[in-house]
């Protein structure tokens, strides 16, 4: 950003309102300086801006990286523990059956005798 400053004019326009010349002169260069500076100072300022801007997308860059890394990571986790859990389930659910199925031949059997029992004979 660049500040334009005239010093000439502003002295001009001192004298104008009442101040001496050399007093003028001497405002007038001073605060010319100090728009000079001012300006240097933007400059600077917008560097600044531009250099933390770049740091900054390259911090969330990396951050962007390492998240997409545990989430594979956790991603990848999460597909273990589920495929455990369905075989788990699976071979619970076989127990299960093997237990109804000897369940109902045991009381198919018990019934059996006690019919049996029953009949004269």
């Amino acid at each position: 950003m660049t500040i334009l400053f005239d010093n000439h004019q502003y002295a001009k326009r001192l004298q104008e309102a009442g101040m001496s010349a050399a007093l003028a002169d001497i405002q007038a260069e001073t605060t010319g300086e100090f728009m000079n500076e001012l300006g240097a100072l933007n400059i600077k300022l917008d560097k600044y801006a531009v250099d933390t801007t770049a740091k900054i997308d390259q911090v969330e860059f990396k951050l962007d990286a390492k998240i997409d890394k545990v989430d594979i990571r956790l991603n990848g986790r999460i597909d273990q523990v589920e495929a455990r859990l369905e075989t788990k389930i699976a071979e619970s659910r076989a127990e299960l059956i093997r237990w109804v199925v000897g369940v109902g031949i045991l009381q198919s059997s018990l019934l059996s005798a006690l019919l049996l029992k029953m009949m004269p004979g």
